[in-house]
């Protein structure tokens, strides 16, 4: 019995044994399996948690390559710029040592230190309030909504040297000697190098150019249409930190400098840029118009000489200024042209054989042309008919009706080919920023009625029912200009490698022979005699011979023509027998003054004085020197043409 019972017992406790053992080795196992979840698996996610926590990273800003005019003026580069972080979590848990300061609330420390810290920084960029939200801030949200500790925020960008000056020398102050709150500060604030765009002429082609903004992105114009080539790779700053965010005297540190990027040799010509803003500036002044825009070009290259834009900005100080004031006009102020249209649609119907020189038709005034009537701008005026008109005459005197009489001669599927071969509603690719296309009507399907279709013909042959951008019909007129020889505009002459100093010039790209060499000549002729003798007359110059044409269009509004509210332009191309720039003026609903003839031409006439006087001055100039004309809106003397003739291909469409 006895034996029995210490039998029992024995076997009994060997059970317990058993599961005991077969417990912990359970046990053992779910943690070496743990373990070698956390050290193997989960090994790179551990460290780089591990590495957000000791490890601080300050991202700086890559350095766009530098913009230089076609006369390699520099127009935009970089320098070398402070900026001021914190670490809010860093501050909050110093500032709980500092017996002064324990007591505060985080609202009512980041408004203490936002105070004090203000006074240390010596520019207008920041203010108390700035400062405060930034170091008040604790928690931001990922994308996915997990929240994470704010560890990193800017308290100011790119200041200069002389505006961190002072906070430099506390910073550098033994803790003792520093108030409570300037030892809260030095453990938890820094000051990092990074670059800033600087625009050394200010608002000099502004519009052109855009700006950079302080997080080193491209925005606008060539800055940012070129962004991928200007922008350099991103630098960054590493720091060993201890369990307080604050640096390891010996720890880890690293930084990788950022790199500049390619610089871009413009086409611009900086001293005629700075002309063509002058007369803008002065029609802004004398005329009072919305927006005011001048283009000049190149007519055998292509390049964009002078592309101005007013109201501008200060790309030195971009966030002063309203955005709609960012944007080239000259590429997104899409309207429709009015009579500076004209000298196109007369180009494709002499190119088509529709009409020739010795075509007449009839000019009374009042032209019904079915089930629509179309008057004359004489009627306006109280002025008589213009009666018998060539084509040459209907150019003169701008006159709609013989204009619309002479387009309905051509089928509109040929009239839409030729204007399309002419750059009219598609973008033209200049590259210089933000570019509306436009637009023109496609030729009508057959379910349109016949009276539409002949209505909207009509009106495109004085420039109503398109819209264009003051670049579109600049490149038509250069195309006129270059013997019917379309040569795409470019912005950009060639590009410069940061790492091998060398240039990469890049080739004028002729798009087609759009009309004849013959044809071309025909419609310079005629645009001669509109500035001698017609609408254009306040456009002559004197010794130099202009070919060009004035416009005036009413724009809608609530679905009407309103008679109050115009776009007034002129484009022409000077010397006429070879021209050498082709020039654009348009001023939009401008307060004083209804007629192109009356506005726009003499602004032509003003600017063309100035590229002349630039091109062989009298005296020595600068770009500093403004030229003042005494003779601004002066009737001009009369010039006499020079004849020329170039051979060339045409280009059928």
């Amino acid at each position: 019995m006895r034996g029995t019972k210490r039998h029992i017992a024995l076997t009994g406790l060997g059970e317990r044994c058993a599961c005991l053992f077969a417990g912990a080795l359970i046990v053992t196992g779910v943690i070496a399996l743990r373990l070698f979840q956390v050290q193997v698996l989960a090994h790179p996610q551990a460290k780089q948690k591990a590495k957000e926590v000791w490890l601080r990273r300050i991202d700086l800003a890559p350095a766009q390559g530098n913009l230089y005019s076609r006369h390699l003026r520099l127009l935009a580069t970089c320098e070398p710029a402070f900026s001021v972080w914190a670490d809010p979590q860093t501050l909050r848990s110093v500032a709980q040592r500092e017996t002064t300061l324990r007591h505060l609330s985080d609202e009512a420390l980041a408004s203490r230190l936002a105070r004090v810290l203000k006074e240390a920084l010596m520019t207008e960029q920041v203010t108390v309030e700035s400062l405060q939200r930034a170091l008040n801030q604790k928690v931001r949200y990922r994308q996915d909504g997990t929240p994470i500790v704010v560890r990193f925020v800017w308290l100011a960008r790119q200041l200069q040297a002389s505006e961190v000056r002072r906070l430099q020398a506390l910073l550098r102050r033994k803790s003792q000697t520093l108030p409570p709150e300037w030892r809260v500060l030095k453990q938890g604030i820094g000051i990092c190098q990074e670059f800033r765009r600087v625009y050394p002429y200010g608002r000099l082609a502004a519009s052109v150019l855009g700006f950079v903004n302080r997080d080193g992105v491209g925005c606008y114009g060539v800055e940012r249409q070129w962004d991928e080539v200007l922008r350099g790779k991103a630098g960054r700053i590493e720091q060993e930190v201890d369990a307080l965010g604050r640096p390891i005297p010996q720890g880890f540190t690293a930084l990788v400098p950022p790199s500049i990027g390619d610089s871009l040799i413009l086409t611009l010509d900086e001293q005629i840029q700075q002309e063509a803003e002058g007369v803008l500036d002065e029609a802004m002044r004398l005329y009072r118009p919305r927006n005011a825009v001048a283009v000049v070009l190149d007519p055998q290259t292509g390049d964009v000489l002078a592309l101005a834009s007013k109201p501008d900005f200060d790309p030195n100080a971009y966030w002063r200024f309203p955005p709609e004031r960012f944007l080239n006009r000259a590429l997104s102020f899409a309207y429709e042209p009015g009579s500076t249209f004209k000298p196109i649609v007369a180009a494709v119907l002499l190119e088509s054989g529709a009409i020739t020189e010795q075509t007449t038709t009839e000019c009374q005034g009042v032209w019904k042309g079915g089930s629509f009537s179309v008057r004359c701008w004489v009627v306006q005026q109280g002025r008589a008919p213009h009666g018998t008109e060539t084509l040459a005459d209907a150019l003169c005197h701008s006159c709609n009706i013989a204009m619309a009489r002479f387009t309905l001669r051509l089928p509109y599927t040929r009239l839409y080919r030729g204007l399309i071969a002419f750059g009219i509603a598609r973008k033209t690719g200049v590259k210089a920023g933000y570019e509306e296309a436009g637009w023109l009507d496609p030729p009508p399907s057959e379910e349109w009625q016949t009276p539409q279709t002949r209505h909207h013909q009509a009106c495109v042959a004085f420039g109503q029912g398109l819209m264009v951008t003051p670049m579109q019909l600049a490149v038509a007129y250069a195309a006129i200009a270059n013997d019917g020889l379309l040569v795409q505009p470019r912005i950009v002459r060639g590009i410069k490698e940061s790492k091998t100093g060398q240039v990469r010039w890049l080739k004028p790209y002729p798009v087609g022979q759009v009309i004849s060499p013959a044809t071309a000549q025909k419609i310079r002729q005629m645009l001669v005699a509109v500035v001698e003798q017609g609408t254009g007359k306040r456009a002559r110059i004197e010794g130099v011979t202009v070919a060009g044409k004035t416009g005036t269009a009413t724009k809608v509004v609530n679905g009407r023509y309103d008679p109050t509210k115009v776009v007034v332009s002129f484009f022409g191309m000077l010397p006429a027998d070879r021209p050498k720039w082709v020039i654009g003026i348009v001023l939009d609903e401008p307060a004083f003054g209804k007629w192109g003839g009356e506005v726009a031409a003499p602004l032509f006439a003003a600017f063309g004085r100035r590229i002349l006087w630039r091109v062989q001055p009298p005296r020595p100039l600068s770009l500093s020197q403004h030229l003042t004309a005494p003779f601004f809106l002066l009737e001009p003397a009369v010039s006499t043409p020079l004849p020329s003739a170039r051979g060339g291909k045409t280009l059928s469409w």
